[in-house]
């Protein structure tokens, strides 16, 4: 009889160690099984991360989700090529009553036989009797699959009851037990305050590669996986609840949801998470493209006239071949000025209200009460909300009356969680340092720099506008620009 060697190994969770050594058991006790049947194995195959209890909707109808090593055995099987397909275990072949019956519409087709190598007997699916013990088999291995998936679930239960931590892999700032690893929880904590002050993830990356501060899986930062960290609700001490959910049109996604406030200790405050989701989903805030920014003030100065941002532009050579550069309006050319000028009379308005700046409080009484009152609110709020969900499991109020329940705890939330992210925004600043040295510190002209400059520009600055200079009046004065400090 000629042999298919078929072995699989299901998906594993990330962090655990390569099981790909167990393959190579699985096709060596099927070889031997093949030895001494003397069987010819006309080709072996594997694959890796295939389930064999999972499915796919294909013209409307579930099919096995397995991955192409099996579908290559159906072909080889279709087309004659082999007698009977050999594995570990037979439910290596097939763990679901679904699975079997494709198999024994196989079988009647090409008369195929299936064996195991850690099974007695060699089951052939064109008799009752083999399709009785192969029947027996997946009912079992399916009763097994569910019982497991019951497991998980009351363990996941009692681990979101408990608000413990339940993290496959270390994140980034803490420990598996939830502790802080402290370097990383300090760069996370700036990372935070220098985004809502300006700074770009892409800068931020920089910096930490710089540090070698690398992830926990040990690879440098980028923008994408950053913004990823950043957006993660337990470094607010928020415990999130994931599970996997079935489309109608049969695809997976996985869906996060909230689900209270966990027993470990946040590395940033709740509002300060807020303001920064907020931020990172602005549709209008600008991300074009990382590295040196051109110009310090493009896109923080307007135009008096339209007040459009004006961006940086260069100068017509002038009779000595020559050019600058200049700042422009974007929204029409209405209004031009020397940029190098502008940039060192900004920054010297800047440094001369640093004393100032540095010497106001960076919290306010009144505002860390109205946080503690948003947060107590929000904490009723979301019990509320699932007060709602239980009564309507067990009767008490009809589908909905729940939805139109949950639908105002959601809007109140909403509004919550906005006044929470407006008090943190409010509350980030930076601290501009001793004034002797500021001239060293805001650098414009250091490409590195700018980010920061920038940074401290638009945490001084509440606006920055460009005014006309007046016809045939060339270079730049000081009324020509105005700016609108924020109070420190």
């Amino acid at each position: 009889m000629r042999a298919i060697i078929y072995a699989r190994l299901s998906p594993t969770p990330r962090g655990e160690e390569s099981k790909g050594g167990n393959l190579t058991q699985q096709v060596e006790l099927s070889q031997a099984l093949c030895d001494r049947n003397g069987w010819t194995v006309v080709e072996v195959i594997t694959e890796k991360d295939s389930s064999a209890s999972k499915f796919r909707v294909v013209e409307g109808r579930k099919v096995s989700a397995r991955g192409e090593g099996w579908r290559r055995v159906v072909e080889l099987v279709r087309t004659g090529t082999a007698d009977v397909v050999v594995a570990r275990h037979y439910d290596r072949l097939y763990r679901t009553t679904r699975d079997l019956v494709e198999l024994v519409d196989l079988a009647e087709e090409t008369g195929v036989h299936l064996a195991a190598a850690q099974a007695q007997g060699v089951l052939d699916l064109a008799t009752p009797s083999g399709r009785l013990a192969a029947c027996i088999g997946a009912a079992v291995a399916e009763n097994e699959t569910e019982m497991r998936v019951e497991r998980q679930v009351l363990g996941h239960q009692r681990r979101r009851e408990s608000g413990r931590p339940f993290w496959s892999t270390r994140p980034f700032g803490f420990e598996r037990d939830g502790t802080h690893r402290e370097e990383e929880a300090e760069a996370l904590r700036q990372a935070y305050r220098d985004v809502l002050a300006g700074v770009s993830l892409w800068s931020i990356a920089k910096v930490w590669n710089a540090r070698e501060l690398l992830s926990p899986h040990g690879k440098e930062w980028r923008s994408s996986n950053l913004r990823g960290v950043l957006l993660k609700p337990r470094n607010a001490g928020i415990q999130t609840y994931s599970q996997w959910v079935e489309k109608p049109d049969g695809r997976r996604v996985r869906v996060t949801e909230e689900i209270g406030t966990g027993n470990w200790e946040p590395i940033v405050s709740e509002g300060m998470f807020r303001a920064l989701v907020r931020y990172l989903s602005d549709p209008e805030r600008n991300t074009g493209g990382g590295g040196k920014r051109k110009a310090l003030l493009s896109g923080v100065v307007r135009c008096s006239k339209c007040q459009a941002v004006v961006t940086q532009g260069w100068s017509r050579k002038d009779a000595a071949g020559e050019r600058y550069r200049i700042y422009t309006c974007s929204g029409g050319r209405c209004i031009t000025c020397p940029a190098d000028p502008l940039d060192s009379y900004v920054v010297r308005q800047v440094i001369s209200r640093a004393a100032e700046w540095n010497q106001a409080p960076a919290a306010d009484a009144a505002d860390e009460e109205r946080e503690a009152e948003l947060l107590a609110e929000e904490v009723a709020t979301s019990e509320r909300r699932t007060a709602l969900a239980e009564m309507f499991a067990v009767g008490d109020i009809d589908a909905s009356t729940m939805r139109a329940g949950i639908g105002r705890c959601d809007a109140d939330l909403g509004k919550i969680r906005t006044e929470l992210a407006d008090l943190a925004t409010k509350r980030v600043r930076v601290d501009l340092g001793d004034v002797e040295y500021l001239w060293e510190e805001l650098d414009y002209e250091d490409p590195d720099r700018i980010d920061y400059v920038r940074t401290v520009v638009m945490q001084v600055c509440e606006r920055v506008e460009l005014l006309p200079r007046g016809r045939g009046v060339r270079g730049f004065k000081s009324d020509h620009c105005r700016i609108t400090f924020r109070n420190p």
